[in-house]
């Protein structure tokens, strides 16, 4: 029986993202010495990058907000990943056409979602 509960509670933790979660926490402080060297407004990384734990598919400036795109919702549609923010809260100020989403992790972090 306490089998059976560690398996469905790991499982639980597994399909809810917590386990990728702490993998992207452990990984803050490699990710935020690319945020301080990234370029002001100096395009996408040309190819997946990994950095600490995590793969991700792109990284760009945004003013002074640092992308670290995951994936995609759909093919070529809905990006989300996670967004360093050190100076202010990020809010969505993108064009019309885009609904961009910020939720706080800790410190400058934030996933961050855009829906088309």
């Amino acid at each position: 029986m306490r089998k059976l509960v560690t398996c469905v509670a790991l499982a639980s933790l597994t399909s809810c993202g917590y386990i990728d979660e702490q993998r992207v926490v452990r990984s803050f402080a490699e990710m935020e010495q690319v945020a301080q060297t990234a370029g002001p407004d100096d395009g996408t990384t040309p190819r997946p990058q990994e950095i600490g734990e995590i793969e991700f598919q792109a990284i760009y400036r945004e003013g002074d907000r640092v992308y670290f795109k995951v994936g995609e919702s759909g093919p070529g549609v809905d990006p989300y990943g996670y967004v360093w923010s050190p100076k202010r809260t990020p809010v969505d100020d993108s064009n019309p056409s885009v609904a961009s989403s910020f939720e706080h992790i800790q410190g400058p972090w934030y996933h961050w979602s855009d829906s088309y």
